[in-house]
């Protein structure tokens, strides 16, 4: 994340400069062409201020195909002030090999009690001291035709509760699945 910071703040510093070499050598007025420039350096510090501001929220991207669940927090709608409620995992993504891949991330859901069981359930075997890992597994159904999966959609898409702003993850919570993590596939060793 510290990168992409010092990424962005470089390529709004080179904008700045672009944008001052223009200034300089057009005949606009010396107020526009100053004012173009503090709002070219204003933007700079309030982006890299923005970011900053940033790190540590979760992802509202569904949760990478296989995955080890560290803990995740469960909040459930409130019927008094509306809020839909949210599941947030801790997660790490695991590759093929079940490899650890990068490094743990913050992933929120939207809540749904079926969800909220299947962690709570992996929330139980991680507290007994078992490492839990999640799987996101691709069960289609072939024998559904156009109109069932249209049908299925424009429900889906009457009943959201998201607000202005707020994405709404595209993800089957059906599919996924928590179970023992299995241990890494090591190649075999040649003596």
């Amino acid at each position: 994340m510290t990168q992409t910071i010092l990424t962005l703040t470089i390529a709004y510093a080179l904008v700045a400069g672009i944008a001052l070499l223009l200034l300089f050598q057009t005949r606009l007025p010396l107020v526009f062409r100053g004012a173009i420039t503090v709002l070219v350096v204003a933007l700079l510090f309030l982006t890299y201020r923005g970011i900053g501001e940033l790190r540590g929220l979760p992802s509202d991207t569904a949760p990478p195909e296989r995955f080890r669940l560290y803990w995740a927090q469960v909040d459930e709608p409130d019927k008094l002030t509306g809020e839909p409620g949210a599941i947030f995992l801790w997660i790490r993504e695991l590759d093929e090999e079940y490899y650890p891949v990068g490094l743990p991330r913050a992933h929120k859901l939207p809540y749904t009690p079926e969800l909220a069981e299947l962690v709570f359930e992996a929330q139980r075997e991680i507290t007994k001291g078992e490492e839990v890992a999640g799987e996101v597994t691709d069960e289609t159904e072939d024998d559904e035709t156009a109109d069932e999966l249209a049908s299925e959609a424009s429900e889906e898409s009457q009943s959201t509760t998201a607000r202005i702003g707020q994405r709404v993850v595209d993800f089957d919570f059906g599919a996924l699945e928590f179970n023992q993590a299995p241990a890494p596939i090591t190649p075999d060793k040649d003596n």
